[in-house]
């Protein structure tokens, strides 16, 4: 309440508060939901790596596929991409990984837009609203021929009102934008160092094998090892 001037009337005879009360909502729900699937999908790298290298190591593909498809990380997500694909030769393999490390980011990114556009067009909004408050007081002077506060209530509370709305709106944006972003860059270095690790642990000799015939030589005609291509 500011005055005799209650904040329902002003939403009331206000559009941009109106306005930028919408963003306020759009704005929170939707840093919510962001927070809400980076919380969901936190997998810790190195713990998860730590239980998946003995697998790759000793060449249990299935035992490793498991533990990924049980794993709601996004590194796990990745790692079931690279094991689902191990017939692929290393080249090929990795084109397909750092694909799901795209997607993993396409994914991470999504609706990050939305609060980049908040922070933006809020403060805009509010200097919206504090000219139009400032327009508004001088119009009730004009029509009352007198410019006591009484009649100039109104407008300057609306355009002082705006002018704050928009900046709370913009901050609230872009701190939770820059926190996302924060987190997506720290993600995304964890996969690609789990896509390191993942073929520093493969058995080279499988993934030498490419998907066109190569001549071999007879020194060559040994069975490779058939752990990860099994």
């Amino acid at each position: 309440m500011i005055g005799d001037l209650t904040l329902l009337e002003l939403f009331r005879s206000s559009p941009t508060m109106t306005v930028l009360l919408l963003c306020s909502i759009v704005t929170v729900g939707f840093a919510v939901e962001r927070w809400m699937y980076f919380a969901r999908h936190a997998t810790k790298s190195g713990g998860f790596m730590k239980k998946l290298a003995p697998k790759l190591k000793s060449q249990n593909t299935k035992a490793a596929l498991t533990l990924c498809e049980e794993s709601r990380g996004s590194v796990a997500r990745v790692l079931a991409q690279g094991l689902n694909h191990l017939h692929m030769g290393r080249d090929e393999l990795k084109n397909r990984i750092n694909t799901a490390i795209e997607v993993e980011q396409v994914e991470m990114e999504r609706n990050l837009s939305v609060l980049g556009t908040m922070s933006n067009i809020a403060p805009l909004l509010g200097l919206f609203g504090t000219v139009v408050g400032i327009i508004r007081a001088f119009a009730d002077i004009a029509k009352t021929g007198s410019g006591g506060s009484s009649v100039v209530a109104m407008g300057v509370a609306e355009a002082l009102m705006t002018t704050a709305a928009g900046i709370v709106v913009a901050v609230i944006a872009t701190v939770f934008f820059n926190a996302f972003v924060r987190m997506i860059r720290t993600r995304t270095v964890e996969l690609e160092d789990a896509r390191e690790e993942f073929f520093a642990l493969l058995p080279r000799a499988p993934l030498a094998v490419s998907n066109h015939t190569q001549p071999q030589s007879a020194s060559s005609q040994e069975p490779a090892p058939s752990g990860f291509l099994s």
